[in-house]
């Protein structure tokens, strides 16, 4: 995921007879308040409505940040120049530092970092921006779920079937040299999404929902695809994982591995103008190169491919179907 980290501050200087240029953008402004006695960067993140943390692993469209040098002294952030729009505010702080927005799968939470529990909307009016201060204060309890292919250290993996097969892949939970092996793990729990204290079932299978879930994702060439995204389903056994957890919300199990199948089919996700997803079914994945997501419901993600391939081979695997159809 790249980040924006580069942020536009318009600055007009104005003669007498000069005619006053009319901006339709705006300031975002506010301050962070966290725990007392923590320290760290503060980032904040602007995200298009229904994007983002913790719904999904969305490039936010503003990014800023308070350094930990002036948290405690001076909390204010400011967002210059934001279009008027609706943003979901969101952001982090980085207790341990090793937050990094230049690698997709380090720019996010990890353990002992705190978030915001709730991603405010707020609307920015045009030309007056919006003002909204932001709590970050939620503790981080897990490292995300970075994983590797097991049986595939480098290399490249061709995920067409065998003809009326079905493709499978081991996933092992991996430190990738960035997180301490004793707590990385692929983390599995019960989701209990509307609060009421029963898992959740939102399909209506009979099985309750896990908090984690796995997609492999198109990964388009330029003129492949103009709107919406390509997912192929991956299915996993969840029935050691509901053995252990007994129905019981607030307790997780943690995995070295994970195997998982393919489907042969595909889905179309695009999102209408007012936010909302619409799927259609496909005959076949397209031809191409793939990234395979975990994705929590916490928020905290890992992909395959991913930024640290240049350095971690096991993280630069190449994921690909050959061929369209049966």
């Amino acid at each position: 995921m790249n980040l924006r980290t580069a942020l536009l501050l318009g600055l007009c200087a104005c003669g007498a007879t000069e005619t006053p240029t009319l901006s339709t953008t705006g300031p975002v402004t506010g301050e962070v308040q966290v725990p007392a006695g923590l320290s760290g960067d503060a980032w904040l993140f602007l995200y298009r409505p229904n994007e983002g943390p913790p719904a999904s692993a969305a490039a936010p469209a503003w990014v800023t940040a308070v350094s930990a040098g002036r948290l405690t002294t001076d909390p204010h952030f400011v967002f210059a120049g934001v279009d008027p729009n609706p943003f979901r505010l969101w952001g982090l702080l980085d207790v341990d530092g090793n937050f990094d927005a230049q690698v997709d799968v380090l720019s996010q939470p990890t353990l002992g970092d705190r978030v915001s529990a709730v991603a405010p909307m707020i609307n920015v009016q045009p030309g007056r921006g919006a003002q909204s201060d932001l709590t970050i204060a939620q503790l981080v309890p897990s490292n995300p779920p970075s994983f590797s292919l097991q049986g595939y250290p480098d290399g490249d993996v061709t995920l067409d079937a065998p003809q009326g097969g079905v493709t499978t892949l081991v996933l092992q939970s991996d430190p990738v040299g960035k997180f301490n092996p004793g707590q990385t793990a692929i983390e599995l729990g019960l989701v209990d999404a509307n609060g009421d204290g029963r898992p959740d079932d939102a399909n209506g299978d009979g099985v309750p929902d896990l908090s984690l879930q796995v997609l492999l994702h198109w990964l388009p060439r330029p003129g492949q695809l103009a709107a919406g995204q390509v997912v192929v389903p991956v299915v996993f056994d969840p029935s050691p994982f509901l053995g252990v957890l007994q129905g019981r919300l607030g307790l997780s199990v943690k995995a070295d591995h994970l195997q998982i199948a393919l489907s042969p089919t595909s889905t179309l996700v695009t999102t209408d103008a007012q936010g909302r997803q619409q799927t259609t079914a496909l005959a076949s994945p397209p031809t191409g190169d793939y990234e395979l997501v975990l994705l929590t419901t916490a928020g905290q993600f890992w992909r395959v491919p991913n930024q640290l391939g240049p350095t971690v081979s096991s993280q630069a695997v190449r994921l690909h179907f050959d061929r369209q159809g049966p």
